[in-house]
């Protein structure tokens, strides 16, 4: 309810295409500036970053679910906040991924790599449908939480492994066409 007034579930479901018409440029010059100013912005930093900031959005679920469990109902809000965090985090994650695995692929087997790509993508997608449907059981505040520390220690990992990481790309960054010049 919003001022006494029934908020149809299904526009939530444009909360996640509203945010990133609203916040996709000031994302990417985000990064820009940052790069700009010499400080950390490669792919492997913002896809760490962009995880770190999708596990706050579970973060705003467990209160949700707390919400729920102490008065039978939760704020819409929470669901908002979830959103918006989850479009930053994927703002942050999913150009950033793609167009880094395509740096990373070898040319001729790109169109596999992408193949591969989408494969673990839709992967990714069964298997937070199963983790869904453990919820019934586990209850969402397990699931929500489980989700939010997942996340966030996976990112700080990423974070703390960053060097060696970018080893492993052999440089695949550094061959960007500056623009600028």
């Amino acid at each position: 309810m919003l001022l006494g007034w029934e908020v149809p579930a299904a526009w939530f479901q444009s909360a996640n295409p509203g945010f990133i018409i609203l916040f996709a440029v000031g994302v990417a010059g985000f990064w820009a500036k940052r790069k700009l100013k010499g400080k950390e912005a490669t792919s492997l930093f913002k896809m760490a970053v962009g995880v770190i900031i999708m596990g706050i959005g579970f973060a705003y679920m467990v209160f949700a679910s707390l919400q729920y469990e102490s008065q039978g109902s939760s704020a819409m809000y929470w669901l908002v906040l979830a959103y918006l965090f989850h479009t930053l985090g994927e703002l942050c994650l999913s150009p950033v991924s793609l167009s880094f695995f395509t740096k990373l692929a070898p040319a001729r087997y790109m169109a596999l790599m992408m193949g591969v790509y989408w494969a673990a993508t839709g992967l990714g997608n069964k298997v937070a449908g199963i983790v869904g449907e453990s919820s019934v059981k586990a209850g969402e505040l397990k699931v929500f939480g489980g989700l939010f520390v997942f996340a966030v220690l996976f990112g700080i990992l990423v974070l703390l492994l960053l060097k060696p990481l970018k080893r492993l790309t052999h440089g695949a960054e550094d061959k960007e066409v500056d623009l600028s010049a």
